[in-house]
């Protein structure tokens, strides 16, 4: 008995000795706590301490979360109740106060004891110890698990949740099947842990199986099976059955709701998804958490609809949920998906402990939104802050590197990020090599690419991915094979991803037999079945060797209805190849069901073929009355220059302001980076984009400029705000094609007109046009508004224009057809 207590001492000798070099709060306050403080256990004497007792206080430790305490008490028990040893209860906490720390190395040692005390047979301990190790080694579960030749149902489901966990979901099946045919008898804990296989699998027929197993064995009124039935219909596609048992529970718990939300949400029904949460909100007593808002933020995210998400970002800040940090950063990413970069950025400004998570948030909805400068503003106010940066947030810089309009910034940033992760100690990140060798092929650089895949040592399929898809869009089709024949000799599987790889490459480099012969490969030889990316692949392949109507055929022969990716293949076939212009209106007719909001330009480039083949009065299926208002729907891109703001009233008197810009114009908005102001003047010298067709320019009517404090204002940071009147710059615009205004001051007010200074800005508008381009000056007067007059007489000369318009066209066709 000595030496056994002499061992366990030694034991946890050892873990106090893990818990000083912890760098983690909880191991410095266990061990303050253990060496300056006095126990939870009151002083009794030695005599005093009953093993019940300690059992007791440790448990409730571990109930109550406090798990550092709870390993305190155990040690404190070791050392000072010599006459008796723990019993196998006593285990049980101990090791589940270690599964919430997440320590491996003691939960082996507390495996040690248990064979030195005798333990190793009883069936909980067992239990509870295969649980702590299906986090990390399942071998050890397996030998656990068949060392026990009488299995009692909590063993079995144990092992059942273990392999779910590791994703052996066929294991866990068998598993399932076989602890029937032993004669263990279920339990609704059985239930729970074999229903996440069926989900993941996607296996309906087995879900409805086990469901109607579940109603044999009375079990279907519990609230935990019910929303584990929920949440296996709804991830087999089979929503509306998850419904009505829903819809049948009796009794309600937070989960249920969070699980029928959460199921609306992967079945891409966002509009019912927010419906529950506003059903939640008035029939339910349950308060929601902070796992239902973020899963309701994606359901808005899915809506695309930008004022549902203001409406709900006012519900989180009611509801006090933006102190969360999961739930600021969705929100951020939700901003930055509907476009507002500005929001996205106050979200993120507002966030007190910011993760890495968040960062990477930002980092990404910077690249996004093409403002590669903020991108690296923010990663390098990420570095300031002392936050160390993951893989996540130097893939999303190189994947911005790709987007910049100039090649040699974006080379130099490149190798800058290169240099960074060579010294962060990144280089062995198989992830990040891939990145790279994608940044490298895309920017050309395809050598360069080649040598940082050789370096790889243990290449998976993601950097396979990127050599031969890097080969492919440089133009180097034989290459791009080679590399996927030296793959498979290296005995790698392939998977879809790597056929859409190598598909792309040979429809990019017209290797149109080799293409076929991999496409059929996919199913026959290596049992993958092609995704409708591999059949727009093959009708990119033919339409780019002027197969227009082979392409067509095979469209219409495929087992899955095309998506607007496979006529969009077609139809870019169709304008590099003159072809049937019966094919090129099906096509178009497709796409503008498909897509909608675009159709407009599907109808343009139905336009511009007619006028290749010059047949346009040929076709009474579209009028020339609507391809000539078609051709006045183009596309105008606003490029504005914000050069610098001088006179900037700053009332604060301490410290030194840092001013950046909002701009906003429709439903998009951007932000400028952060300048300090000297001497009441703030340089930005930045460039902005906002691109929409004519008839959205038709409906914009200004664009706004809002000056913001970073540093000192407390009232949203708002320093004073412009707007310039676009009507005249549009009309001008798309009647000359082009215009250009100079940089010119306009007065910055608040909403009482008071003067706040002057910002200067220039614009250009590009029309879709080819015609002379004119540059002019145009300078705002001080106290009066801008355009205004135009704007009324552009609105009003806009029917004229129009007519005036047709009517020349129709002139010169009826003079041509005289001549």
């Amino acid at each position: 008995m000595f030496s056994l207590s002499r061992n366990a001492q030694k034991l946890f000798a050892e873990i106090t000795h893990r818990i000083r070099k912890s760098p983690t709060r909880l191991s410095a306050a266990l061990f303050h706590r253990d060496s300056n403080h006095e126990d939870t256990v009151e002083p009794y004497a030695e005599n005093d301490y009953v093993l019940v007792s300690w059992t007791s206080k440790l448990s409730k430790l571990v109930r109550q979360g406090q798990p550092v305490e709870a390993i305190c008490l155990f040690k404190r028990m070791l050392l000072l109740v010599s006459n008796q040893r723990p019993n196998y209860v006593t285990i049980l906490s101990l090791i589940k106060a270690l599964d919430s720390l997440n320590w491996d190395a003691p939960v082996m040692m507390v495996h040690g004891l248990v064979v030195k005390m005798g333990f190793i047979s009883e069936p909980s301990v067992l239990t509870t110890l295969i649980g702590s190790y299906s986090v990390y080694d399942m071998e050890t579960c397996w030998s656990l698990f068949n060392r026990i030749p009488d299995k009692d149902v909590v063993l079995w489901s144990a092992m059942v949740a273990a392999c779910v966990k590791n994703k052996d979901y066929l294991e866990a099946l068998e598993l399932f099947r076989r602890m029937q045919i032993f004669g263990s008898k279920v339990n609704h804990v059985s239930i729970i842990s074999i229903l996440p296989a069926c989900a993941n699998l996607g296996a309906l027929r087995l879900g409805r199986e086990i469901h109607g197993f579940i109603i044999r064995r009375m079990f279907s009124c519990v609230i935990s099976v019910q929303n584990s039935l929920v949440d296996m219909y709804a991830k087999c596609r089979s929503l509306e059955t998850g419904i009505l048992v829903f819809d049948g529970m009796l009794k309600k718990d937070l989960v249920s709701w969070r699980t029928v939300i959460r199921g609306y949400v992967e079945n891409e029904r966002c509009i019912e998804a927010i419906n529950a949460f506003s059903k939640m909100q008035l029939l339910s007593f349950f308060a929601p958490d902070e796992f239902v808002v973020r899963d309701t933020i994606m359901a808005v995210l899915q809506s695309g609809e930008s004022k549902i998400g203001s409406a709900f970002h006012c519900y989180i800040l009611k509801s006090g949920f933006l102190d969360f940090v999961s739930v600021a950063t969705a929100l951020l990413q939700m901003y930055a998906k509907f476009g507002m970069v500005g929001s996205a950025r106050s979200v993120f400004d507002h966030i007190g402990s910011k993760d890495v998570i968040a960062w990477n948030a930002m980092i990404s909805a910077y690249t996004q939104s093409m403002l590669p400068l903020n991108a690296v503003d923010t990663f390098t106010q990420m570095l300031c802050m002392n936050m160390k940066p993951n893989e996540f947030s130097l893939i999303s810089l190189l994947h911005m590197c790709s987007l910049m309009s100039s090649q040699e910034a974006s080379n130099e940033l490149g190798d800058s990020i290169h240099a960074f992760i060579e010294k962060a100690g990144y280089s062995r990140n198989v992830y990040l090599s891939s990145a790279l060798i994608d940044f490298y092929c895309r920017s050309g650089r395809v050598k360069q690419g080649r040598a940082l895949f050789d370096e790889v040592p243990i290449k998976d399929l993601i950097c396979w991915s990127s050599m031969i898809n890097g080969y492919g869009l440089n133009g180097y089709g034989i290459e791009a094979l080679e590399t996927f024949s030296n793959m498979l000799d290296c005995g790698i599987k392939p998977n879809d991803i790597i056929f859409l790889s190598v598909l792309s490459a040979c429809s990019h480099c017209g290797l149109e037999s080799e293409g076929w012969n991999w496409f059929h490969s996919m199913k026959e030889k290596y049992n993958v079945t092609p995704k409708l990316g591999h059949y727009a692949c093959m009708v990119d392949l033919l339409s780019r060797q002027g197969n227009i109507e082979q392409a067509l055929d095979f469209v219409k022969k495929m087992p899955m209805e095309p998506d607007k990716r496979i006529w969009g293949a077609l139809l870019a076939g169709c304008r590099l190849t003159p072809g049937p212009i019966e094919i090129v209106e099906f096509v178009v007719e497709q796409l503008a069901i498909l897509d909608p909001q675009n159709s407009t330009n599907y109808y343009m480039i139905l336009s511009d073929i007619y006028a290749d083949e010059e047949t346009p009065t040929q076709k009474p299926d579209l009028p020339l009355f609507y391809l000539q208002i078609i051709s006045l729907m183009k596309v105008g891109i606003l490029e504005v220059i914000v050069v610098n703001a001088e006179d900037i009233r700053h009332t604060n008197l301490l410290g030194r302001p840092a001013y950046y810009v909002i701009l906003q114009c429709g439903t998009k908005e951007y932000r400028s980076k952060t300048s300090p102001g000297k001497h009441k003047k703030v340089l930005w010298n930045e460039k902005f984009k906002f691109e929409f067709s004519q008839s959205e320019w038709e409906k914009l009517t200004c664009i706004k400029f809002k000056i913001m404090d970073k540093e000192f204002f407390t009232d949203n940071e708002f320093v004073g705000e412009t707007k310039v009147h676009l009507g005249g710059i549009i009309t001008e615009g798309t009647d000359r094609g082009f215009i250009e205004l100079r940089p010119a001051p306009y007065n910055v007010v608040l909403e009482d007109n008071t003067y706040k200074g002057q910002i200067k800005i220039g614009f250009k508008f590009i029309a879709n046009k080819e015609v002379q381009t004119e540059i002019r000056e145009l300078a705002a007067l001080p106290n009066e508004p801008r355009s205004i007059y135009s704007c009324i007489r552009c609105l009003w000369n806009l029917p004229r224009r129009v007519y005036l318009h047709l009517f020349k066209l129709k002139s010169s066709k009826e003079e041509h057809k005289d001549d």
